[in-house]
């Protein structure tokens, strides 16, 4: 068979939950356009003006290279209220036992990546960066 071997990378997140997922294509397979974010300007630093806007370009990136996944919005989890003595061991406690399924993100967005957990996001963008700097 000819061409690339390993088109894709699978990175999984056992620490996270035992289906928790994302496929992507090999950054190191891709051409420099689908791994470079569009500019946004700079200031006398080199740092983004608008760092939202530098945020949103790289989720435009991972947008263009994540497959599918499945990953989970931890974001929909109901706020603690809590009392001035709380006990953080007891409230753990209570709480593994009370959990609901969280909804699992819906397609790939540069919305829905914003709400991913961040070990997903910055193990994307470790694959990412390996092209850019191999060693």
């Amino acid at each position: 068979m000819s061409g690339y071997t390993n088109p894709y990378v699978l990175l999984q997140f056992p620490e996270l939950g035992e289906d928790v997922s994302v496929l992507m294509r090999n950054p190191q397979l891709l051409p420099p356009s689908e791994v470079t974010p569009k500019d946004v300007p700079l200031d006398d630093r080199g740092q983004p003006l608008d760092p939202q806007q530098a945020q949103e370009a790289m989720y435009e990136v991972f947008a263009r290279v994540i497959v599918a996944w499945k990953v989970y919005d931890a974001s929909q989890a109901a706020p603690l209220e809590l009392g001035d003595d709380v006990d953080p061991v007891a409230l753990f406690e209570s709480l593994g036992a009370a959990q609901t399924p969280q909804p699992r993100l819906g397609a790939v967005t540069v919305e829905n990546i914003g709400r991913m957990p961040l070990r997903i996001i910055n193990r994307v963008m470790e694959e990412i960066s390996r092209v850019a700097d191999p060693q």
